[in-house]
């Protein structure tokens, strides 16, 4: 059995639900393009599923445990059952989309060789553990503890908090409690991805260059992957606090003399700020593992490192606005410009062929950040 090849649907749907990943999934070669690409369906197929306000979370659950154990066709055949009714709910039309579509991905997960879906079952498993926190934690269901997180309602039980014009009511707002908890998410959630990725790159540079005795460190990608999920959370903090999750720690906030409830008012962004600071520098210090990742990939291989080399700029151009940004205000998400995505792209060559090229160009961006965030301009 051979890998399926990367086309029609598959890539259709990825370039719809992916706005910068598409590019770097696109450069590879195959068969690792599609396993990069079945990787991240699947897990955004999850991940829609447990954004959904409208499936119940004990359902939630079990399609969680349906996908934990994909391999078995009973389980695929009751997982595409469950997820067909839940096509229609999610509000995003592309959102819709992948689901709809969930049977044609399963189909192309069942056709990889059992090898290569082990590796896509291990980074099944690993992500599911962190949307089972979200579950937890965010949810209100019998048999559903709330053990993670604690109610963060700072006005006491019974208070409403005010509604931002032309959103949902929000009935309250759970926070992860520590420091270690929220490392835990990203590890899951951003880390076994990376891990996956850096098993694919390994398997790939393996083909290609048989004597070579160096391969991308599973904990740099682990912690590199977690950066970019931290990222992620940055820059879509307001939005998740509309839909009653805070990511940030409840014993950070607290020494800031801010519940999470307060992350609702914009005008609290100033209190917040040297936290957000603080992650920002936690993300950083594991991006710079990206240029002992980006050495470790062969120059030959000049695709895999392209691969490495956009997203992490890209984060570290994210990172910038979110530092700049009113993080609280749902209208000023942080999102960088698309001549800054193509840019990126135009400026890689000299990146692909040296290794100093591209740390320089890294430690360039991170010096601007570190400047920002030091109150410079």
């Amino acid at each position: 059995m051979t890998t399926p090849v990367f086309s029609g649907d598959l890539k259709n749907i990825l370039k719809a639900v992916s706005r910068t990943l598409y590019l770097s999934i696109n450069v590879l070669p195959h068969p690792l393009k599609t396993s990069m690409a079945m990787g991240y369906l699947l897990a955004r197929t999850m991940d829609t599923i447990v954004d959904c306000p409208k499936v119940p979370p004990g359902e939630k659950l079990e399609m969680l445990r349906l996908f934990r154990g994909l391999n078995n066709r009973s389980n695929s055949w009751a997982l595409a059952a469950r997820i067909k009714p839940a096509a229609s709910k999610p509000a995003d039309i592309k959102e819709k989309e992948l689901l709809f579509k969930f049977e044609k991905i399963l189909a192309v997960y069942s056709a990889f060789p059992e090898q290569e879906r082990a590796l896509l079952d291990s980074l099944i498993n690993g992500v599911a553990k962190g949307m089972e926190m979200d579950v937890a934690l965010f949810e209100t269901a019998p048999g559903v503890p709330r053990t993670l997180g604690i109610e963060t309602d700072n006005r006491g039980a019974g208070h409403k908090l005010e509604p931002v014009p032309g959103e949902p009511k929000v009935r309250g707002v759970s926070a992860l409690k520590t420091e270690e908890e929220l490392k835990t998410y990203c590890a899951l959630i951003g880390g076994e991805p990376g891990i996956f990725w850096a098993r694919l790159y390994r398997e790939a540079i393996r083909r290609n260059n048989i004597n070579i005795a160096q391969f991308p460190s599973e904990t740099a990608a682990c912690l590199i992957g977690s950066a970019l999920q931290m990222t992620n959370i940055l820059k879509d903090l307001a939005a998740d606090l509309r839909i009653g999750r805070c990511y940030l720690p409840a014993c950070d906030l607290a020494r800031k003399n801010l519940r999470p409830a307060d992350l609702l008012k914009a005008e609290n962004m100033e209190r917040l700020r040297p936290l957000v600071y603080q992650w920002i520098v936690w993300a950083v210090d594991c991006l710079d593992l990206s240029e002992e990742f980006v050495a470790s990939i062969p120059k030959t291989e000049l695709a895999l490192r392209a691969a490495v080399i956009w997203p992490v700029y890209w984060a570290m151009d994210t990172l910038l606005e979110a530092a700049k940004a009113n993080l609280l205000d749902p209208l000023a998400r942080p999102r960088i410009k698309r001549n800054k995505i193509y840019s990126t792209i135009l400026s890689t060559p000299p990146l692909l062929l040296s290794n100093t090229a591209f740390a320089r160009g890294y430690r360039f961006k991170r010096e601007i950040l570190i400047l920002v965030l030091s109150g410079g301009s």
